[in-house]
């Protein structure tokens, strides 16, 4: 699938690697999307199931915005909020492709905190700790994060002062920081 999007047979083995990355990898060409990989089809199925949200049509629409700065440039890097208020690190690259004019561009998107349960871990959070973690990168207040975690406000608050502690952190900013 990639070798067919790149315009280039030798691909294959490249391909069978990137279809086993966690990172979620799309192709687009001409403004059409030509290759996704798993992660990139769990990711897309995930946000359409959750939030009723097309991604590739989302990044599609990112990356005409970005067209006049991929032209001076050869690569972006930006922070797309989905409309439900979860962020992502999108990549973007044009391809160098031999004899194109019009290059495909590599797109990754990496959630912020898909490496929560290594997060969870390392820090020694509890699962409720990690639950309130998730809902900060998402960017709940502490009042939706109680109303969503059926707990009063300041549990969320306490919540959050044991994380803050275990992780090294004094705010909002520096926690999703360290988990980007």
């Amino acid at each position: 699938m990639l070798a067919a999007a790149m315009g280039s047979v030798p691909l294959t083995q490249f391909a069978s690697v990137v279809d086993e990355l966690r990172l979620a990898i799309f192709i687009f060409h001409r403004d059409r999307l030509q290759y996704q990989n798993k992660a990139a089809n769990a990711l897309v199925e995930r946000l359409r199931q959750e939030y009723g949200i097309e991604l590739s049509v989302t990044l599609r629409d990112h990356i005409i915005g970005l067209r006049d700065h991929l032209e001076t440039a050869s690569r972006a890097v930006t922070l797309l909020t989905a409309a439900h208020g979860e962020p992502f690190y999108v990549h973007v690259m044009p391809l160098r492709v031999p004899k194109r004019d019009d290059r495909p561009i590599a797109v990754s998107v990496r959630e912020i905190g898909m490496e929560r349960d290594a997060f969870r871990r390392r820090y020694r959070l509890s699962r409720r700790e990690a639950q309130v973690v998730e809902l900060v990168l998402r960017g709940y207040g502490n009042r939706d994060i109680a109303a969503a975690l059926g707990m009063a406000v300041t549990t969320t608050k306490k919540h959050l002062t044991r994380i803050f502690d275990k992780v090294g952190v004094d705010t909002r900013s520096q926690l999703i920081s360290r988990l980007a």
